[in-house]
């Protein structure tokens, strides 16, 4: 099974009682939690511009958020500013763990598995990420980009460096599906509520055969296959 290590991702920790209102009121997505589900979300500036994607979820009693941004320092120094005496520590741990993502493998029906000292973690029903520490010896890498680009365009999933960063909100890049529409208050709702009733300013991943490209800009370019994001649906 094709496995790749992205340097993207950090391991954040999040223990105090009022952990799960804190990052609810960050969150575009609802923190609903059942057992051993992840939630999908974003953390946006007052401009609706993604500084996070977060997956969160819960193990041995700790609320775990695995997180993509741009620039870490700057993201953690900005959550660590809201917490305003809420009960909340933050905690990265990304240098403990190994992050292996494996993609075009069947994914299991339980979201959060821990396993063997490994913690698998089912992301949108896509791919795994394996968490784990560095104690133990790592995994062959494959790190084949072209074939997990070739798949990503496939599955048609946006990816950092490519349709989301920092300089874009969900609506622009393909993360409309980790917006809720009826999520109460967050930083950046209000441009999001205002782009989504007027319909303005909206764009669409769609993908399309390299043989057919012409003036669309792309944003991720396959063997075969690319993507790129349209002002029509």
């Amino acid at each position: 099974m094709p496995r790749m290590a992205f340097d993207i991702f950090s391991v954040l920790v999040f223990n105090g009682a009022d952990s799960i209102k804190f990052i609810d009121g960050l969150s575009s997505n609802k923190m609903d939690f059942e057992n051993n589900v992840v939630i999908n979300t974003l953390v946006l500036n007052n401009k609706a511009k993604i500084l996070a994607q977060l997956h969160v979820f819960y193990l041995n009693n700790m609320l775990i958020a695995v997180a993509i941004t741009d620039d870490k320092v700057r993201f953690i120094d900005y959550i660590n500013n809201k917490i305003l005496g809420q009960d909340v520590s933050i905690s990265d741990v990304t240098q403990l763990n190994h992050i292996d993502l494996i993609y075009d493998v069947d994914i299991p029906e339980q979201q959060v598995i821990t396993n063997d000292k490994t913690t698998s973690v089912t992301i949108n029903d896509n791919y795994i990420l394996e968490i784990y520490s560095t104690t133990i010896e790592r995994k062959t890498i494959t790190n084949n980009l072209t074939a997990f680009t070739d798949w990503r365009i496939a599955n048609m999933i946006p990816w950092y460096g490519y349709e989301i960063s920092g300089k874009v909100n969900p609506y622009q890049c393909g993360l409309n599906n980790q917006v809720h529409e009826n999520k109460g208050c967050y930083t950046g709702q209000e441009i999001l509520t205002r782009m989504r009733t007027r319909g303005k300013a909206i764009l669409y991943l769609k993908k399309i055969p390299n043989s057919m490209i012409k003036d669309q800009k792309i944003s991720s370019n396959g063997s075969e296959m690319s993507l790129f994001l349209s002002r029509n649906q």
